[in-house]
């Protein structure tokens, strides 16, 4: 009998989480730096999403 692990999208997250979901680097997530969205100085819209990781809460100590 062969268990499997559910899959998690990791297309939103930063590159840190995405490789902390696998087996072995689990301590990466606390080097994820993408924590908030960053914006362009002179313009609309998101330069850089923030890491859409649910392990961020985890972290801050929050719900």
């Amino acid at each position: 009998m062969r268990m499997t692990v559910p899959a998690v999208d990791t297309s939103t997250m930063s590159a840190e989480c995405a490789l902390a979901h696998r087996p072995g680097h689990t301590g990466l997530f606390r080097d994820c730096r993408q924590t908030q969205d960053i914006r362009p100085p002179y313009g609309a819209g998101v330069l850089q999403a923030r890491c859409t990781c649910p392990c961020h809460a985890r972290i801050a100590g929050t719900p």
